[in-house]
């Protein structure tokens, strides 16, 4: 009976990561909605998938409309970034040279170093009530912290990205991805929680300290 409940129940929170997938990959689509797609996508997981609070499309949609007005700034902030980057990487290419072989590994480094950030990035949104600054120097503090954390999901992400472009075909991108995210908020819970306050009587019995 105790197997048979624990099938039931892990096949409940695959229905619901893959349900949380597809609309973390619709929300997606509009730039300016990247940000807060991601925050609400790891808040959901969180809460409802793991924690089992609150219903997950209904979690989910919550924090997309609580985090919308930041999610928005940073997602064109990072979309700008990325922009730049790509836009150096093949300046360099084009420079066929020592030099740009140089600098086209130094934009790498680069584009590394913001996708670390951003690992962090919409979690934190997720979770504390800060400034957008004061957010992007929690995430780049995170990074370098726990730069163990920081290594596996950047090596695992880089990995299912080649694989998708590679041999993976496009319909997996509703079961991959979440799957992924999901093993992700693992690791980046164990983050979050210490950078929170202690519990006191008012809040802890709080989902975020289960």
């Amino acid at each position: 009976m105790d197997s048979e409940g624990g099938f039931i129940t892990f096949l409940s929170k695959t229905g619901e990561t893959l349900i949380l997938g597809v609309l973390w990959i619709v929300t997606s689509l509009g730039i300016i909605t990247i940000g807060s797609s991601w925050a609400s996508m790891y808040y959901a997981i969180v809460k409802s998938v793991r924690k089992g609070r609150g219903y997950p499309v209904k979690e989910f949609f919550s924090s997309f409309k609580r985090t919308f007005g930041k999610g928005a700034t940073m997602s064109i902030v990072l979309a700008m970034i990325v922009f730049a980057i790509v836009m150096l990487c093949r300046a360099a290419v084009s420079m066929q040279s020592t030099q740009g072989n140089f600098l086209l590994r130094t934009y790498f480094a680069l584009g590394a170093a913001v996708a670390a950030i951003v690992i962090y990035l919409f979690p934190v949104l997720s979770r504390f009530t800060m400034s957008i600054g004061e957010m992007v120097r929690l995430a780049f503090i995170m990074c370098f912290r726990y730069i163990y954390f920081t290594v596996i999901i950047l090596g695992g992400t880089a990995g299912i990205i080649y694989m998708y472009l590679t041999f993976l075909p496009l319909i997996t991108l509703l079961v991959i991805p979440a799957a992924w995210f999901f093993v992700c908020t693992l690791m980046i819970e164990k983050v979050l929680r210490h950078y929170m306050p202690k519990p006191d009587e008012t809040n802890k019995d709080e989902w975020y300290y289960k």
